[in-house]
């Protein structure tokens, strides 16, 4: 029996838009997105060495080069009520936590907590 608290994350692709051949983009650009990516997984990291006892978590990019019907139900609603622009979506257990920002580690842990003293 599984019984992990189930930490997902939906992100939007980063490179989306950069399908159509090569573009130029300042080494600063590049540098912040490397940045970015860097710090989002840390984070994860973080989170899953912590508790990797107690949550499990998943996190994908939602594209709309995948069918859209191949994403939870939860993740498909969610999209259809606060839209692309919203990205990331933060679900624990499949409930709602968070959109349009990336979490920080403390953010986790605080939406966690309860879970944790619930099981």
């Amino acid at each position: 029996m599984n019984n992990k608290i189930k930490l997902e994350i939906y992100e939007g692709d980063p490179f989306e838009g950069s399908c159509c051949g090569p573009r130029r983009a300042s080494e600063e650009s590049v540098e912040e997105l490397r940045r970015m990516l860097t710090q989002r997984d840390e984070t994860v990291k973080k989170i899953e060495e912590r508790f990797r006892e107690t949550i499990q978590v998943s996190r994908e990019i939602i594209s709309t080069r995948r069918n859209l019907a191949s994403y939870p139900e939860h993740v498909r609603e969610t999209l259809s009520e606060k839209g692309w622009k919203a990205l990331p979506y933060i679900f624990i257990d499949g409930q709602l936590v968070s959109t349009s920002g990336f979490p920080s580690y403390e953010d986790l842990l605080t939406w966690l907590g309860p879970k944790k003293r619930a099981r």
